[in-house]
């Protein structure tokens, strides 16, 4: 695991100054995780559902199968 340290150290603050290129792809990459944390599974790949019962109170018109 790297420290939130070693970004503030290497990355984000590079010679003294602010890279906001890192800035922004570590918040861009920070936003996506928290949205797919919060958005209700619906049965795909990328947001799969842990049950049967959970995708089915997430989605109730969804059809069986």
């Amino acid at each position: 695991v790297i420290s939130l340290s070693f970004f503030s150290q290497h990355l984000i603050y590079s010679s003294h100054h602010l890279n906001y290129t890192v800035v922004w792809a570590l918040l861009d990459t920070l936003s996506r995780e928290l949205q797919a944390l919060v958005e209700h599974p619906n049965g795909t790949k990328t947001n799969p559902a842990t049950t049967c019962k959970e995708l089915q109170l997430a989605h109730p018109g969804l059809p069986d199968g």
